[in-house]
């Protein structure tokens, strides 16, 4: 038997955890709660670093300016697509940075709440607690 096979016939494969935890989306168990812990750490502290770093604490709040740079570049990202606002622009640091606000903005419209299954929303780890209070706080900031 080669190791591959030794390896598949031992459990069920990453493809088929992943179908499986696609087809249970409204389920409410969690397969691997450490899988699932790490993972929320390290996006609920992405976002969260991204806006300390980057000088975003909100999208719009109130103490923003009309004439901030944020300010523009969400007007800009709502009224317009990304390619489109960032059509000329040669910086890339620049066009990242108008990505990351993208993202930030589709966060805080709620547009992740349809991909996020039930087991990730009910559970009580602290990490996955954290990740999902950050998206609320996102959502609340809107």
């Amino acid at each position: 038997m080669s190791s591959l096979t030794a390896v598949h016939s031992k459990g069920p494969s990453l493809v088929q955890v992943g179908d499986l935890a696609h087809m249970n989306k409204d389920k409410t168990e969690v397969l691997n709660l450490p899988l699932l812990e790490a993972g929320s750490c390290l996006l609920g502290h992405l976002i969260f670093s991204y806006q300390v770093d980057r000088g975003l604490p909100g999208l719009t709040q109130s103490g923003d300016k009309p004439r901030s740079l944020v300010y523009k570049l969400i007007r800009a990202l709502e009224t317009h697509s990304l390619q489109k606002v960032t059509l000329d622009w040669t910086d890339q640091r620049a066009v990242r940075l108008v990505e990351d606000v993208e993202t930030l903005l589709k966060l805080s419209r709620g547009e992740h709440k349809e991909q996020v299954s039930l087991a990730v929303k009910e559970c009580r780890g602290e990490k996955t607690v954290f990740l999902m209070e950050t998206l609320e706080n996102l959502l609340a900031m809107h």
